[in-house]
C-alpha cells in the first residue's frame, strides 16, 4: 500500500495556506487544528507563518477566534519571517486596517518590532501610503517621533516621498512638521528626495509646450497636453484664513479634494484620459509638497553644510517649478554653488535649460556676477555653453554618436549648441570670449572640439536624408514635365493648342495645367535646395539658420510637389470624364484624408526644427545689444 500523505506536513501547511483567506466553517476548523499543533512553522522560504498570511487576507473572524480560544499569543504575533517582518508588519504594509486592530489589541508593545531594515510597522504603514492604518498606530501611546524613523535615518516621511505617495506625505508634513528638518545617514531632508523626482513634476512630462515634438508622434502628444489642459485639478489649496476679531489666530493651508461629477468620472474613466488624469494630480501635489517643504526649510543649514543642495539637484534634473519656488523664497539661493565651484547659471546653461536662463536673466538680482563667475577649472559660463545637448533632455554627457542620434536629432543637436553658445555668448562680457581655462581652450576651441563627431555625424545624416529627396523630386519633375506636353484631348496639328480649349470644358483643363504647373515648380524648387544642401560646407555656422532652414523647405516642397501631382491626376480623370457625372464624394473624401494625414506627417518631422526656428527668431528680435561692447 502507498503511503498516506494526507496527514504529511507539508499537506497540512497547503491546506492550512489555502484556508488562510476564508472563513467558512471548515476552513476556520482546519486553521483552529493547524495552530493547535505548528502556528509558528513557516509555510513558506520567505518564513512566513499562518499568522502572516490571515494578516494578509485581512482574514479579522479568524485571528479572532484564534486569540479567544488562546491558540495565538502575543509572543506569536513577535515572529518574524526572513525579512524580519511580524504579520503587523505585513498588515500594515497593505493596509488591513481591521486586523491591525485586533493584532495591537492583544499586545499594543508590538508596534515597536523592527524588521531586518529597522522598520516599524508605523513606518511601513506610512512608506505605503496607508493613511488610515498609520493613524491608528500613530495615535498608540508607544509610537514616537523615533518609531518613525528607519535604522538609515530615513524617516516615514521621507519614505512616503520615495515611493511618490504625495497626498499623504502632505498630510503627515501638516501633522509632524518636524520630520522636514531630519535627514537621514546620506544627509538628504525629504526635499532632496523630492528634488530628485523630476517625473513627478510637469516640467519632467511630455504635457508642457516646450517638451513638444520629442514624444513618438507630435498630433498624438498636442491631443494628450491639449487633454492634461482640459482635465480638471482634483486638489487645491485654501487660502489662510484671518480671523478678524482675533488677528492673531489663522487657519493654515488646507488642501482641499474637490467632488467630481458622474459625468467627469465617466469621461476620465477611460484608461488613456485616466492615465492622464493621474499625471496631473501627481504633479500638483508634487508641487504642493515642494511650497510646503521649502517653506519648512531652514536654508543657511545648506549653505553653511556640506550636504546636497536640493535647489543644485532640482537645477541638474530640470525641475523648473522646483528652481523658481525656491528662488522665489530664498533669493540669496542663486548665489549657491556646487563642489566644483560651478554656480547654478553654469548648470542651466550646461543643461541648456532655455525656461530658467530666461528666468535668471529677467529676476534674478546680481546676475552679471553669475554670468562672470569661473569655477574651479577656470571654466566660464562660456565653457559650459560649449557642451552637447538639446534643450529637450536635460543630459551635459555626449550623446552617443550612431544610430541612436541619426536623422534628424544630430541636426538639432548641432543647431542647438550652436544657437545655444550665440544666445549665451552675447550675455556676458566680451573679454570671457577668449579667456581660457586651465586646459588652455577658449570656449570656442571646446566648442568645436565637443562637437567634431556630431558635426560630422549630422552632415553625413543630412546627406542621406536629402538623397531621397532628390530622387523623389526628380521623378515628379519628371512626371510632370511629360504630363504637361500630353494633355488629354491630344493638341491641334495646324495651331499646336490642346483641343480641349475649344470646347466648354476649357476651364477643368487650365485647372491641370495650374496642378501640374505647380507640382512642376515645386519639384524643381526641391531639387535646387537639395542640391544647395548637399554642396554646403557644413561649418558649424551653416547649422544655425541655413540647414534648418533647406530641411523644412525640402520637406514642405516636397509635400506640396506631391499634393498637386496626385491632384493633377485627379484633375486629368475629370477632363476625360472617367468620372461620367458621377457622384465621387467618396473620392474627394479620401483626397482630405491623405492631405490631412500627409499634413500631419510633415508636421510632425518638422515640428522640432520649426520650434529651433522660432527661437531663432525670438532670441534674434529680443537682442538689443551687449551692453559691455563698447
Amino acid at each position: 500500500m502507498g503511503r498516506n500523505r494526507t496527514n504529511s506536513p507539508s499537506h497540512r501547511e497547503s491546506t492550512a495556506y489555502t484556508a488562510s483567506k476564508c472563513n467558512d466553517p471548515k476552513s476556520i476548523e482546519i486553521l483552529r487544528d493547524f495552530c493547535r499543533e505548528e502556528a509558528v512553522s513557516p509555510l513558506d522560504n520567505r518564513g512566513d507563518t499562518i499568522l502572516h498570511f490571515i494578516a494578509i487576507h485581512d482574514n479579522v473572524s479568524v485571528v479572532k477566534l484564534l486569540i479567544e480560544e488562546g491558540l495565538v499569543s502575543s509572543r506569536d504575533l513577535r515572529i518574524k519571517n526572513k525579512n524580519g517582518n511580524t504579520a503587523l508588519h505585513e498588515a500594515a504594509k497593505l493596509g488591513r486596517l481591521e486586523i491591525v486592530k485586533v493584532l495591537v489589541s492583544l499586545d499594543s508593545e508590538i508596534v515597536l518590532e523592527r524588521n531586518k531594515k529597522g522598520e516599524t510597522p508605523i513606518y511601513v504603514a506610512g512608506m505605503n501610503g496607508e493613511k488610515e492604518v498609520f493613524t491608528l498606530l500613530a495615535d498608540n501611546n508607544l509610537c514616537d517621533e523615533f518609531s518613525m524613523i528607519r535604522d538609515d535615518g530615513s524617516t516615514v516621511l521621507h519614505a512616503a516621498i520615495n515611493h511618490e505617495y504625495y497626498y499623504f506625505a502632505i498630510q503627515l508634513l501638516k501633522m509632524y512638521p518636524e520630520l522636514a528638518r531630519k535627514l537621514d545617514q546620506k544627509g538628504w531632508s525629504a526635499l532632496n528626495i523630492l528634488a530628485t523626482k523630476h517625473l513627478s513634476f510637469k516640467s519632467g512630462s511630455i504635457y508642457t509646450v516646450e517638451q513638444m515634438g520629442t514624444a513618438p508622434f507630435l498630433p498624438v502628444q498636442a491631443s494628450e497636453t491639449l487633454m492634461y489642459l482640459c482635465i480638471p485639478a482634483l486638489y487645491e489649496e485654501s487660502k489662510p484664513n484671518h480671523n478678524l476679531e482675533d488677528p492673531q489666530t489663522t487657519t493654515t493651508d488646507v488642501l482641499i479634494k474637490r467632488k467630481r461629477s458622474p459625468f467627469v468620472n465617466f469621461l476620465l474613466g477611460n484608461a488613456w484620459v485616466g492615465a492622464i488624469d493621474d499625471e496631473k494630480q501627481k504633479h500638483i501635489l508634487a508641487l504642493t509638497l515642494a511650497r510646503r517643504l521649502i517653506k519648512e526649510e531652514d536654508w543657511s543649514f545648506y549653505a553653511n553644510s556640506c550636504v546636497e543642495n536640493p535647489l543644485i539637484q532640482a537645477t541638474k534634473l530640470g525641475i523648473n517649478e522646483l528652481i523658481v519656488e525656491i528662488i522665489q523664497n530664498y533669493p540669496q539661493t542663486a548665489e549657491t554653488i556646487d563642489e566644483d565651484e560651478k554656480n547654478i547659471l553654469h548648470i542651466v546653461v550646461e543643461q541648456k535649460n532655455r525656461f530658467i536662463f530666461d528666468y535668471f536673466m529677467k529676476n534674478v538680482s546680481h546676475v552679471d556676477r553669475l554670468l562672470d563667475d569661473v569655477d574651479q577649472d577656470g571654466k566660464t559660463i562660456l565653457h559650459f555653453a560649449a557642451s552637447v545637448g538639446s534643450p529637450f533632455t536635460f543630459s551635459t554627457a555626449e550623446p552617443p554618436i550612431g544610430k541612436t542620434t541619426r536623422g534628424y536629432k544630430t541636426l538639432i543637436l548641432m543647431a542647438w549648441g550652436v544657437l545655444w553658445f550665440k544666445r549665451v555668448k552675447y550675455c556676458v562680457h566680451p573679454r570671457l570670449w577668449t579667456m581660457k581655462d586651465n586646459k588652455n581652450m577658449t570656449a570656442k576651441e571646446l566648442f568645436d572640439t565637443n562637437h567634431s563627431n556630431v558635426c560630422m555625424e549630422a552632415e553625413k545624416s543630412i546627406k542621406d536624408l536629402a538623397n531621397p529627396a532628390l530622387i523623389l523630386s526628380t521623378l515628379l519633375c519628371t512626371i510632370n514635365f511629360a504630363a504637361v506636353f500630353t494633355v488629354p484631348g491630344g493638341f491641334d496639328q495646324e495651331s499646336g493648342i490642346p483641343i480641349l480649349l475649344k470646347k466648354p470644358q476649357h476651364s477643368d483643363l487650365w485647372m491641370l495645367m495650374f496642378f501640374l504647373g505647380a507640382a512642376l515648380y515645386d519639384s524643381v524648387f526641391t531639387m535646387g535646395t537639395v542640391l544647395s544642401i548637399l554642396l554646403s560646407k557644413f561649418d558649424s555656422e551653416d547649422f544655425y539658420i541655413a540647414l534648418p532652414v533647406k530641411y523644412c523647405t525640402v520637406l514642405i516642397s516636397v509635400y506640396y510637389a506631391t499634393a498637386f501631382t496626385v491632384l493633377g491626376c485627379v484633375q486629368a480623370l475629370n477632363v476625360e470624364n472617367i468620372f461620367m457625372d458621377k457622384d465621387v464624394w467618396w473620392l474627394l473624401f479620401l483626397l482630405l484624408v491623405l492631405g490631412w494625414y500627409m499634413g500631419l506627417i510633415v508636421l510632425d518631422i518638422c515640428y522640432i526644427v520649426f520650434d529651433y526656428v522660432y527661437y531663432f527668431l525670438c532670441y534674434s528680435l529680443h537682442y538689443n545689444g551687449n551692453k559691455h561692447v563698447m
